[in-house]
């Protein structure tokens, strides 16, 4: 059984929510093909994109941070 991965991850939080990757990138100043890269798996995003992406998908889920980012973290 192959493990998710960040990237696997953030694919889904964003198609749970029909949030494009544009959407995502210009919500926390990064380029497309950035967030591309991450959803991939090809790269992982900094520590503080990592914060950024959590704030957005804890206002898409309607949680605390918190929640978020101990639910992110197990993949990343």
């Amino acid at each position: 059984m192959t493990q998710k991965n960040f990237g696997q991850w953030l694919k889904e939080k964003l198609k749970q929510h029909n949030v494009l990757q544009q959407e995502l990138a210009k919500q926390i100043c990064v380029a497309e093909n950035t967030v591309t890269s991450w959803s991939t798996g090809v790269r992982e995003p900094s520590i503080r994109n990592f914060m950024w992406i959590c704030r957005y998908i804890a206002v898409l889920d309607d949680v605390e941070l918190h929640v978020t980012v101990m639910e992110a973290s197990e993949y990343f």
